[in-house]
Formats: C-alpha cells, structure tokens, sequence
C-alpha cells in the first residue's frame, strides 16, 4: 500500500469507524476538509472502503419501483415498519432518507432542511455528507428537539459545511409581524440562500386528519379553523395545499419560510412522511408538483398505487 493509500485507509477509518467529523480529522491532519473529502471519495473509488446494504428487509424494492414509475418520481423509497410501531417507522424512513441524501448530494452544493420528528431521524442518521452548505427553509414549528435550528447546525457539522438558520416561528398572527421577522438581517440572509438550495428535504404535514407541526402552531395562533375553511389539507412546511395539491394563499403573509415559487425553484425535492393519518396529505403533495421524490411507509404506497389505478383504469398495477 502506498503512502497515499495509507492516508486514505486513515481518513477513512477515522471518518467511518471513529465517527469523526471531516472538520475534526482536517484538524487532527492539519489539512483542509475539502482535502479530506477528496481522500474519502478516492477511499471509495480504489476500493478501500466499501459499503454493503447488511440489511434490506427494510426496504421494499418492488413498491418503491412501482410507486416510482406511477408517479414519474426521480427517487421512490418504500419501507416497511412491522406491527405500525411509529418510532420504528419514523427511524427506518429518516435512516432510508439519510442514505439517499447522502448519494445523490455533491462537493459545493447546497442542503436545504425543514424540521419534524421524521426528518430529525434521518438528520440524527447522516454517517458522511459531502462538503455542502446547509440552510434552514421553514421557522419553528414545534419543540427545540424537532426544530429546524438544531437540525441544520447538526447536518452542517456532519458535512463541515456552513449552516445558516432562521430564528422565528413558521407562521405569526399577523401579516405585520411575519413582515418584521422576513426583514431581520440574519433572516434576509437565509431567504437570500432559499435560491442557492439544491436539494431540499421536506415533511408533509397533514391537517384533516391532524398530524402535522404546522397545523398544531396554527391551532396555537387560533387561526387552524380559518383555514381549515379555506380548504387546507396538507401542508410542506409554509406551502399550504388543499386535497388536490393547490396552493392555499390565505396564511402566505404570516409565514416565515420558503414559499410555493421558491420551492419549485428548487431542483430536486424529497419529501418523506409516513403513518396512516397521511395518505391524504402525500396524495396532495403529489399532485402539487412540487416534489420529486419521495420516502414513504408501505401501506401508504399501496393506498397511492390503489388510488391511482381507481383515477386512471388504464394503468397497470404493476407499472
């Protein structure tokens, strides 16, 4: 093995087995964290690291194909959760979102998170993210443990990149308010990064029924009827939607968040939710256009499939 291969062996090891950083080894090495992104992704290419998938009883390959093609998405993952135990299903769905995330992101990119409990368990699950920036898409919406802040800090010291947060609420009382927080300086610096995002990771919210972040902050505010009455039944992030993917316009002046236009702005979305109270909300996620790909639990891949075989007859189940 040569001297080279032997540093490569020694990032790797510290990266992969050790848990480090590429900050922290870059440090240890007195070298820079691009150098030692470089010296992983020739660790991988010479074959002195390699991965195998140990466990793929997980995933269910066929539905994600099937759920792919239906759909015309860039990324379908299905995954099974034994019993509907929902811890179970929210770890194996982040796991699974962490792994493509981590395939399909390159050197110099740009990272866009919003928050939930899923996508804090495929934030808590990234092993080895490129050298990207990270920037938070939506206010909080929720709890500390589940917010955006903590989320984009931590996936932004995994890939020794910069984060950028947005320290207000999701949605305000007032057009007035959401206004004053838009036009902090730290604020406008992170909307000024929504156009750099290249890929974005987004829950789906649903509203009726209720399991979504976002509709709970709405209840708090005492304006979740108002737009329950406006048609809202599904939400990613600050884009409302109603049952057939149209955007809900009434709450777009009390959100501090990225818009419908800035999300559709962005290449390639993923978003990942799953349970049996979502069908409705991934339904309409779907047909808003807004995503491209999507991780989801299997029995709300099969209530998709079923559903767009009823809409379109002529479809094949097994397309």
């Amino acid at each position: 093995m040569s001297e080279v291969e032997r540093r490569m062996a020694l990032v790797a090891t510290r990266h992969y087995l050790d848990g480090l950083s590429r900050i922290e080894i870059a440090d240890e090495l007195g070298i820079s964290r691009f150098a030692v992104a470089r010296l992983l992704e020739q660790a991988r290419e010479r074959g002195i690291v390699r991965f195998e998938i140990a466990s793929p009883d997980d995933l269910d390959l066929g539905l994600s194909a099937q759920l792919r093609a239906a759909f015309q998405l860039r990324h379908a993952i299905v995954v099974h959760a034994p019993g509907g135990a929902e811890d179970t299903l929210k770890r194996r769905l982040g796991t699974a979102a962490a792994r493509l995330v981590e395939e399909v992101m390159t050197p110099g990119e740009v990272l866009g998170l919003a928050a939930g409990r899923t996508l804090r368990q495929m934030v808590m699950a990234f092993q080895s993210l490129p050298p990207v920036d990270v920037v938070q898409l939506e206010g909080v919406a929720a709890g500390l443990q589940e917010s955006g802040v903590e989320l984009v800090r931590h996936a932004a010291r995994v890939s020794g990149g910069t984060p950028h947060a947005l320290l207000a609420p999701l949605l305000t009382r007032s057009d007035e308010t959401a206004e004053l927080l838009r036009d902090e300086p730290a604020a406008r610096e992170t909307f000024a990064r929504f156009s750099e995002v290249t890929t974005a990771v987004v829950g789906i919210g649903s509203w009726n029924p209720e399991d979504s972040q976002v509709s709970m902050l709405a209840g708090q505010l005492g304006i979740r009827e108002s737009l329950l009455d406006a048609g809202v039944r599904a939400d990613l992030g600050a884009v409302l939607l109603d049952i057939d993917g149209a955007v809900v316009e009434n709450a777009v002046g009390r959100s501090v968040g990225i818009d419908a236009p800035g999300l559709r702005n962005v290449p390639h979305v993923l978003a990942v939710a799953g349970g049996p109270l979502k069908f409705v909300a991934v339904r309409a996620a779907l047909r808003s256009g807004l995503i491209h790909s999507l991780a989801c639990d299997a029995s709300t891949a099969q209530a998709l499939l079923a559903d767009a075989s009823r809409t379109d007859p002529h479809r094949r189940s097994d397309s």
